[in-house]
């Protein structure tokens, strides 16, 4: 008798055809109303599927991520099954790309060009650029939208009520539903800066890092127009079909641009990265963030201290002075410079007149007249010092007045620089908060309540 032998390639072929014979199996049973029937034919292949994801023919493997997906569902998995259905998601918009292993004849489906170009560095070639041609995700998409405002309306409330944790896992699960359904990365965002809040610095930082990656800014257009007197929001093409219709029921349209958080994620993700000492990490995402927004303040202060704190501070300073000396109308560098001037006592002299020539350039720098009335506020922690070590004798009192003018007449000195920043800038926290306690000590006490009135209509 002939033995039978199979070779490797051959059984791989076998593995995969049960895996597709299973999973169209489970499709049919589950549209066929046997949801029992295809939760168990899911199960009984999911271990398989999962060590051979990327062999799979993409109009299959929607069937198994359409049949997972609701299974997950219907257990209450909202999550997860919102993880799956995004992913069902990519594979049907596509690109899916396709590749072969011209030794093993292996074929792969990937959706991220990354994947791809690391298997063709392993052997794969032939790339081709494809699509599921299955559209199942709509079947499901009203229950998800209906999910997906459920979920994202109580992580607002939990948010708002100071419950954070909370507030970020309804967040995630809230942008793995937008996902599914077409939605932006706006939830992803809210999730990172809810667990920033809730000091779950590991989660915080990974979706931040996610989020550059991507490129996420967060700028869009919105579109709205009022509607029996309420407010809605409108997509584009709603937008420009009601508005051109004169009986559409839809008046006072109105097109609005949202700022870029860009810049706010870097600051927060390097901020995380400083709090844990991580300064090179920090510095290597700082410097990202500042080749691509060269005039953001915070990212440039982030740069000169996480140079000085891994001890680059001249190679920083030289960095900068070579800027200046390419491009005199440099205002951010000048700034940077007198930023890192003014960390030392010895060299504030130098500090304010790297400001003055910020100002002469751009003369509504807030963050500028906030720094030099800072450096003239520089000696205010010495002197408080001074005056609680002192006793309750006549010497001591005469000694403790003394101080408080000297205290007092710094405060008068920095006052016209903060007044001019909040001129510019009535919104600035740092610049708010200084001002205020400038008046406290002062004993301004109109022009403290008339600052407290205004920050808190912000």
């Amino acid at each position: 008798m002939k033995k039978l032998v199979i070779s490797l390639l051959s059984l791989a072929a076998l593995v995969s055809f049960g895996q597709e014979k299973e999973i169209k199996e489970a499709f049919n049973a589950y549209e066929g109303g046997n949801k029992a029937l295809a939760q168990t034919l899911i199960q009984q292949v999911e271990p398989t599927v999962n060590a051979k994801i990327t062999g799979i023919e993409p109009n299959v493997y929607s069937k198994y991520l359409y049949v997972k997906g609701n299974s997950l569902l219907e257990q209450g998995k909202t999550s997860e099954a919102a993880k799956i259905f995004s992913t069902l998601s990519g594979y049907e918009k596509g690109p899916v790309y396709s590749l072969k292993n011209k030794t093993t004849k292996e074929k792969a489906f990937v959706l991220s060009k990354s994947e791809a170009d690391k298997l063709q560095s392993e052997g794969f070639s032939g790339l081709k650029e494809v699509t599921s041609g299955t559209d199942y995700i709509q079947k499901i998409l009203p229950v998800l939208d209906k999910k997906r405002q459920e979920v994202s309306n109580r992580a607002s409330t939990e948010y708002n009520e100071k419950e954070y944790a909370k507030a970020a896992d309804d967040f995630l699960e809230s942008y793995y539903l937008a996902k599914a359904i077409g939605g932006d990365d706006v939830f992803k965002y809210y999730a990172a800066v809810s667990y920033h809040a809730a000091d779950n610095k590991e989660k915080a930082l990974g979706l931040y890092k996610e989020l550059i990656n991507e490129g996420y800014t967060g700028k869009k257009t919105v579109y709205t127009a009022l509607q029996n007197g309420q407010r809605v929001g409108l997509t584009e093409a709603q937008f420009n079909l009601f508005k051109a219709a004169s009986n559409s029921g839809f008046t006072d349209f109105q097109k609005e641009e949202t700022p870029s958080v860009e810049a706010d994620i870097y600051n927060f993700a390097i901020a995380l990265l400083s709090s844990e000492k991580k300064y090179d990490e920090a510095l290597a995402l700082a410097e990202k963030g500042l080749s691509r927004l060269p005039d953001d303040s915070g990212l440039s202060n982030q740069v000169g201290e996480l140079y000085y704190q891994t001890g680059q501070t001249e190679k920083y300073i030289a960095k900068l002075k070579e800027a200046v000396q390419k491009n005199p109308n440099d205002y951010v560098s000048f700034y940077n410079l007198g930023v890192l001037y003014g960390k030392d006592s010895k060299t504030h002299d130098q500090a304010k007149e790297y400001y003055s020539k910020a100002l002469s350039i751009k003369p509504d720098y807030a963050s500028v007249y906030l720094n030099l009335a800072v450096l003239n506020l520089s000696d205010d922690e010495e002197i408080v010092k001074k005056m609680q070590a002192l006793g309750t004798t006549k010497a001591d009192q005469q000694k403790y007045d003394a101080l408080l003018e000297k205290r007092r007449g710094m405060f008068r000195n920095a006052l016209p620089y903060l007044e001019k920043a909040y001129g510019y800038d009535k919104k600035d926290k740092a610049i708010i908060q200084t001002l205020k306690e400038v008046y406290k000590v002062l004993q301004m006490r109109d022009k403290l309540e008339e600052i407290r009135k205004a920050e808190a209509a912000l």
